[in-house]
């Protein structure tokens, strides 16, 4: 595996493990939220092929998502 190679696998290990370990135990919900006083993450989910993690442009149909934190105390 080359230098390019191993870039790109760190990069598609990054998203997924933001996702899996932080985002996916969050309230998913809609863009409604979005300019609410309260913190929303928008996450794109690029496909494992897309130039995105060449650090080119995307070329790929990414699934957008929103996530919710939960009310503090």
């Amino acid at each position: 595996m080359n230098r390019h190679e191993r870039r790109r696998q760190a990069a598609v290990q990054r998203q997924n493990g933001f996702f899996n370990n932080y985002v996916r135990h969050l309230p998913e919900v809609g863009p409604e939220v979005l300019g609410r006083p309260r913190v929303s993450h928008v996450v794109f989910c690029h496909d494992d092929w897309c130039r995105i993690y060449e650090g080119r442009g995307c070329n790929c149909d990414p699934d957008v998502r929103f996530f919710a934190e939960p009310q503090r105390s």
